[in-house]
């Protein structure tokens, strides 16, 4: 049955923070996290109590695989969402505003229900238990889950993909696979909710033919050459045209971003404090402009991992060695 009404619902997550009394779960110096990005968290863990709301999706969730929930849900600041063992009890942590910005990032209102799906999928396929953390075949396999329970809940395909197609990382890391493995995943979690467990081939038709009767023998009319007509042929641009040319004269965009590991790539600062990039016909999420946490630089970009780049004098980029890593050209 399709319960989709009930999954907008998620838009409450971001108005938890804040509401309710922190509390201290513990300090981050652990271990026994699988993180949505694979970063490390750090300092105290401070958690609310979750919006009803919230809770109602969760138990959507659990619905329809048939189990009860083994572990608890609360907000907290981690940065965005986590599974974890805090004193021997299970977690699912989330970040509201993240919850919330991702909807908004992805353009679809099942991309926070897939990470929550993901997340859940780490504490039931025991990935939380081996004190190791993230890791690439971990993730895949909390990825299939998530495609999985999508599916049961009514998502599409293109759904259940929409969040890992904008924010997963292309090449991956030491923590988490490339952006085309997590898609594979996805699909096949969704495809096995069908009970396929593999594509269907369609069956391609035999047509016989006979030959035909051959007719008398006739003296072929002559008729003089005529010239063939000219035809302007008008051709659309492709996806992939369209989005250069909007990268290129987009009002919306501040600043052309250049960087030395990779000086042919395309990325753009738009007024929004987005910093996005244009590969062939898609676009990317890739860091947000925030106020700087270093001394002498006032703002920063950041991934919210554990990846930030400080903007200097002229729209230098730096990193966190000061070391220079390429520079933003406002826009004129």
């Amino acid at each position: 049955m399709k319960i989709l009404k009930a999954l907008l619902l998620i838009v409450a997550l971001c108005n938890t923070a804040g509401v309710h009394a922190q509390k201290v779960f513990a300090s981050a110096k652990y271990t026994q996290m699988c993180s949505y990005y694979g970063e490390k968290v750090t300092g105290d863990i401070h958690a609310y109590k979750p919006d009803a709301k919230a809770e109602t999706v969760i138990k959507n969730i659990m619905s329809v695989i048939g189990l009860k929930a083994n572990f608890e849900l609360r907000a907290a600041n981690v940065p965005n969402a986590a599974a974890v063992v805090l004193k021997g009890k299970r977690y699912i942590l989330y970040n509201p505003k993240f919850m919330s910005s991702i909807n908004t990032v992805s353009g679809s209102d099942w991309a926070a229900v897939s990470i929550l799906a993901h997340e859940i999928g780490h504490h039931l396929n025991g990935h939380t238990l081996d004190k190791v953390g993230s890791r690439p075949q971990t993730e895949l396999d909390a990825d299939e889950f998530s495609g999985f329970v999508l599916n049961k809940l009514g998502a599409s395909l293109t759904d259940a993909q929409a969040v890992m197609e904008t924010i997963a990382s292309i090449k991956g890391s030491h923590t988490h696979p490339p952006k085309r493995d997590r898609l594979v995943a996805i699909a096949t979690g969704w495809t096995r909710a069908n009970g396929n467990s593999q594509a269907n081939t369609a069956a391609v038709a035999q047509v016989k033919t006979t030959s035909p009767k051959p007719k008398p023998e006739t003296k072929p009319i002559v008729k003089a050459p005529t010239k063939p007509k000219q035809v302007e042929i008008k051709t659309q641009p492709t996806r992939a045209e369209k989005i250069q040319q909007s990268a290129k004269y987009n009002n919306n965009i501040a600043s052309d971003a250049y960087f030395s590991s990779d000086p042919k790539g395309e990325y753009y600062l738009t007024k929004r404090g987005n910093l996005v990039q244009v590969d062939k016909d898609k676009v990317y999420m890739v860091a947000k402009l925030v106020r700087s946490n270093k001394a002498g630089y006032k703002m920063m970009l950041t991934d919210n991992a554990d990846t930030n780049l400080y903007i200097g004098h002229g729209g230098v980029l730096m990193n966190d060695s000061g070391n220079k890593v390429g520079i933003l050209r406002a826009r004129r």
